[in-house]
């Protein structure tokens, strides 16, 4: 195990201006609320999705037990629509909510949506005190601070705003109308990532999670469209940008890169080293331990042979391929952080 010259912002801000590094940074931009964690810090969902204090001690939990290299919040995908009007339920210990009824229920209510307030409207004003109190805490410990916005294809299909079996419809047969309701979603989530940003947020995390769901030839449409234009303007406001997709989206990975994103967060179903093989060496890819397999179901010895093979195959970020599992065990995430600290010096960025 070498030892490390860098502090983690250091590691982890090269990483994504493609300078090179001591070793890989094993950043958390997913979700990393676990019930292990919640033991440790003693807070536990739900009360610990909605109320900033609790958030905050289970954010910075990920960081003070499990030794991971910054701190994400909040940990569910759903602030942009239930300040929008959605409704929750099956609040658990051990679970994420689900949606009850979404924002935009038909097309007639696409007209009546309107842009919330991040200082009035739904949990939005928690999820502001959580980056308020958390952003000096990274500073002083040298540490990025990582939040959500839903990207607006990824919002205009799902997470909260429709419901996604209908939104596929729309999609393919009222494409006016699902155009305003993208165009709507960017503005939303500009609006509430703007808020973030002015509280001290580091980084976005852009959660495009519903790319996969489209086909290449619609991808290259209003998704590429309003995603790129997203990205552009989270930029513009200063703040770095991790892309987030969810699934296997090999087909469309291959226009992702035109988003302009800072990395690419890919999920445990892409092979890593076939995603490095497509991206070429100008991507920076983040992922992509399996959060559903390995992290929960295996042990340590596991979690670092799969952390060793995403290192050396072409991830630039170690972390899961989506949000740790409540139940993953907090040695499983001990060991990925493990993993980086030993073979992070085979990333490519380590070499150089």
């Amino acid at each position: 195990m070498s030892q490390d010259t860098m502090t983690p912002i250091e590691r982890y801000e090269a990483v994504l201006n493609k300078n090179s590094v001591d070793r890989i940074p094993v950043t958390p931009l997913t979700q990393t609320g676990t019930v292990d964690l919640m033991d440790a810090c003693g807070v536990y969902w739900p009360e610990a999705q909605i109320e900033p204090d609790k958030i905050v001690k289970l954010a910075w939990a990920a960081y003070e037990f499990a030794g991971l290299e910054g701190v994400r919040a909040p940990f569910y995908i759903y602030a942009e629509a239930v300040a929008c009007g959605a409704t929750l339920t099956k609040w658990k210990k051990n679970n994420h909510p689900v949606l009850e009824k979404p924002a935009v229920a038909s097309l007639e209510d696409i007209d009546k949506l309107e842009v919330p307030d991040p200082e009035k409207d739904g949990h939005m004003p928690a999820f502001l005190k959580v980056a308020e109190t958390l952003a000096p805490m990274c500073e002083r410990e040298k540490i990025p601070l990582i939040m959500t916005v839903i990207a607006p294809m990824t919002l205009a299909l799902n997470a909260g705003m429709t419901d996604t079996m209908s939104s596929m419809v729309w999609f393919k047969q009222n494409p006016e109308e699902m155009e305003k309701l993208m165009k709507k979603c960017l503005e939303i989530g500009l609006v509430y990532a703007e808020a973030l940003v002015d509280r001290g947020v580091h980084t976005i995390f852009y959660n495009g999670a519903l790319d996969a769901s489209v086909r290449p030839v619609d991808y290259e449409g209003m998704p590429l469209k309003y995603n790129s234009d997203g990205v552009k303007k989270l930029k513009e406001l200063g703040t770095y940008v991790v892309y987030h997709s969810c699934m296997d989206i090999k087909p469309v990975f291959p226009l992702l890169p035109k988003l302009g994103a800072h990395a690419i967060s890919l999920s445990q179903e892409m092979d890593m080293k076939e995603a490095r093989e497509i991206a070429g060496e100008d991507v920076i890819i983040a992922g992509n331990v399996s959060p559903t397999f390995t992290l929960i179901k295996r042990g340590p010895k596991e979690v670092i042979e799969e952390s060793k093979y995403c290192i050396d195959n072409g991830t630039d970020i170690l972390c899961p391929g989506c949000g740790f599992g409540p139940k993953t065990p907090l040695e499983n995430m001990k060991a990925m952080v493990e993993a980086g600290k030993t073979y992070g010096h085979n990333a490519r960025f380590a070499r150089k």
